[in-house]
């Protein structure tokens, strides 16, 4: 935000657990949103906006943006069977929530390997294949090293990625090829990595985020 806004943002941080912030209204207070990623920023500065039409004190404010419980798999940090961080948003996707998360997602440092897996996004109609072509702008084998894609519309995509990711590092399955996703997925994926989960419901990643949160039978 600039400085014709009602409120600005700024000095704005980031980390796997939460994005902090200042603001033009109260600048000597830093504000804590217990969620990854600079694009929240915006929704908390429309709260404080509110909070402070209805002369709400600043410290109240502050704590209850510091409080905000985000939904269950919406943009969630969990943790693999084998240590591995896990990002998980496997709920809903859109493109333009799909590009602010990779973005993010691409900026947590890590130890080991980022890996992103994508569903399809649902319901977009006759655009569908170009949207989700549009999701390599995001996509960049020097931040993300790998990418799985799951769905008919991310075969599109895939095709895009082989031009700037090598061969190995772009894994296509159909939508009914998710148990191979897994299998392939979960015997690549150490403790040091950082895995995305990011699709629409109706491609049920939440089957690749069980998968990682389990251990295998002996």
């Amino acid at each position: 935000m600039d400085d014709t806004n009602t409120l600005a943002g700024s000095d704005i941080t980031t980390s796997r657990a939460q994005t902090q912030f200042k603001t033009s209204l109260w600048p000597d207070n830093t504000y804590t949103i217990p969620m990854m990623g600079a694009y929240n920023v915006n929704n908390a500065l429309a709260a404080l906006l509110v909070a402070d039409t209805f002369h709400i004190r600043p410290a109240a404010a502050q704590q209850a943006i510091a409080s905000f419980v985000p939904t269950e798999n919406r943009t969630e940090w969990l943790t693999g069977y084998r240590g591995e961080a896990i990002l998980s948003d496997v709920y809903n996707s859109n493109p333009t929530a799909a590009r602010r998360v990779l973005a993010a997602f691409a900026a947590v440092p890590t130890k080991g390997q980022r890996i992103a897996v994508l569903g399809d996004m649902l319901e977009l109609g006759d655009q569908s294949d170009a949207l989700h072509m549009s999701l390599a702008s995001e996509l960049d084998p020097a931040t993300i090293a790998s990418v799985y894609l799951n769905g008919e519309h991310m075969r599109a995509l895939a095709e895009v990625l082989q031009e700037k990711y090598p061969a190995s590092a772009v894994h296509y399955y159909q939508t009914d090829q998710q148990p191979q996703l897994i299998a392939d997925l979960t015997a690549t994926v150490s403790a040091d990595d950082q895995v995305l989960l990011k699709g629409s419901h109706g491609i049920h990643l939440e089957k690749v985020l069980t998968a990682l949160e389990a251990a295998p039978e002996k």
